[in-house]
């Protein structure tokens, strides 16, 4: 039971309190308030199934190193509900870019990430030390993101 005699024409609730997963809800509607005990009507109807997924993704394994005048990185993305919708990342808090998983199809719950950033031609830039973000996002916009210090030379 969410709730009892409801008068409002809408209920909210906070649905970060169910686990992940799907639901339907019975609702009962009555008019009984309003009229004689033998003339009140009673229905019962269940919702539409809708889903409900407040956990973010996983970042496993994420790796980065420089190579050449690149930076190579490469992660894995999880998420134990729902599909993951894309990937980000970041190079020294520069602007985030969007990134496609190995083999191009973010459809499932599941993807991999295997990519390179240039650094340019200049020589201390890619000696220096850089911070390397990731984030990524499942279908219902839930986040998860983590980060590594790729160290100067």
């Amino acid at each position: 039971m969410l709730k009892d005699h409801l008068t409002d024409k809408f209920y909210s609730f906070d649905a970060s309190l169910l686990p992940d997963g799907g639901y339907t809800v019975e609702i009962t509607a009555s008019d009984a308030p309003s009229h004689s005990p033998g003339q009140a009507l009673t229905s019962t109807r269940d919702s539409a199934r809708f889903e409900v997924d407040t956990t973010p993704p996983r970042i496993d394994d994420l790796k980065a190193a420089v190579e050449g005048s690149q930076i190579h990185i490469t992660f894995h993305a999880s998420d134990g509900f729902s599909n993951i919708k894309r990937a980000e990342y970041s190079v020294d808090a520069a602007d985030w870019q969007y990134v496609e998983p190995v083999g191009q199809l973010a459809d499932s719950k599941f993807a991999s990430y295997d990519f390179q950033v240039s650094l340019g031609s200049d020589a201390k830039k890619i000696a220096s030390e850089h911070v390397v973000v990731v984030r990524v996002y499942d279908r219902f916009d839930n986040m998860s993101s983590t980060k590594t210090v790729i160290r100067g030379k």
